[in-house]
């Protein structure tokens, strides 16, 4: 009875984002390979691609957070350590603390700067990319303004009427 197995782990990749990045440049190539001279398949290809770049790129960032997390814990922890160790009534104490302080803020910057070409999603294409995925999605551009559905809607009537003569005298024959 000691024995119970609770909980079923699936069974994964040591490292699954590794293995993912490497499907996704697997892929790219694929997708350049295959191009040939339609101008819709280099397109095709383009986009597949950018689109492939962008999630590999995203997964590079989360392993890069992922391996700082580690490398912070262990710091935060030597730090807290050393820290605890200060005498606090000594004048270097003073110009190591606003040092780490600096570095740490300093990190924090750098590691920002990672994500910038990410939060403006704009700047990627990807609203233009998602619109050629989903065909549902009608661009502004090609809706009609109100007026104009007004008028067709009344010329589609003119013409509806119109016809009416012409389909009583071939219902009459």
């Amino acid at each position: 009875m000691a024995n119970f197995k609770t909980v079923d782990v699936p069974a994964t990749s040591p490292d699954a984002l590794r293995d993912k990045k490497q499907e996704d440049v697997a892929k790219m190539r694929t997708s350049l390979l295959a191009c040939g001279d339609d101008p819709r398949e280099i397109v095709h290809s383009i986009k597949t691609v950018t689109v492939l770049r962008v999630i590999h790129q995203v997964s590079r960032i989360v392993s890069y957070l992922d391996m700082m997390d580690r490398i912070e814990d262990k710091l935060y922890q030597s730090i807290d350590e050393v820290i605890d160790t200060l005498d606090t009534q000594d004048l270097t104490t003073w110009s190591i603390l606003l040092n780490l302080q600096s570095r740490l803020q300093q990190n924090m910057i750098e590691s920002h700067k990672l994500l910038e070409p990410y939060l403006n999603i704009e700047d990627l294409g990807m609203i233009e990319l998602s619109e050629s995925v989903s065909p549902d999605v009608v661009p502004e551009s090609e809706i009609l303004s109100r007026e104009s559905r007004d008028e067709l809607r009344e010329n589609a009537r003119k013409v509806l009427a119109l016809l009416e003569p012409v389909a009583e005298e071939s219902k009459d024959e």
